[in-house]
């Protein structure tokens, strides 16, 4: 039995820096909490843009559990590196940065699969819609 595949998700905007650490304190001497970017966008939408978990999930092309997963976790990470002096960097994930992908849509009308730019590069629309959504099984109607 293999694992289920990892879901890219989608994320607005990388952060401008990678790592932030109190004042005063030597980066060699500090304890470091990682947050992937998945975490970093999840407490951007929900606690920044004050979206809902329904919404900020589908924006994310994620499920509201697993949205819910990724708020509680880094609502954990961030509390207690403040809490106790940690450094917090942000590193790691799956991920898709926004400004890659098009969102397409299905034979069933839904739109949940998704295409990087570079992938259609050079190809026509008759390729494309050979294309099956890995979700349903239904092939690709259109890239736009």
């Amino acid at each position: 039995m293999t694992a289920r595949p990892k879901i890219r998700k989608i994320i607005d905007k990388l952060p401008l820096y990678v790592l932030y650490k109190p004042s005063g304190v030597e980066e060699k001497n500090i304890t470091v909490e990682s947050l992937s970017i998945e975490e970093m966008e999840a407490l951007k939408l929900k606690d920044k843009l004050g979206l809902d978990q329904i919404s900020a999930a589908k924006k994310m092309g994620i499920s509201r559990s697993t949205f819910q997963r990724l708020l509680k976790a880094g609502r954990n990470k961030l509390i207690s590196a403040i809490l106790e002096g940690r450094a917090i960097k942000f590193e790691g994930g799956n991920y898709i940065p926004d400004k890659n992908i098009i969102k397409t849509k299905c034979e069933k009308g839904n739109y949940h699969f998704f295409i990087k730019k570079d992938d259609i590069k050079g190809q026509d629309e008759i390729k494309l819609s050979k294309i099956k959504c890995p979700k349903c099984g239904k092939r690709l109607v259109n890239y736009k």
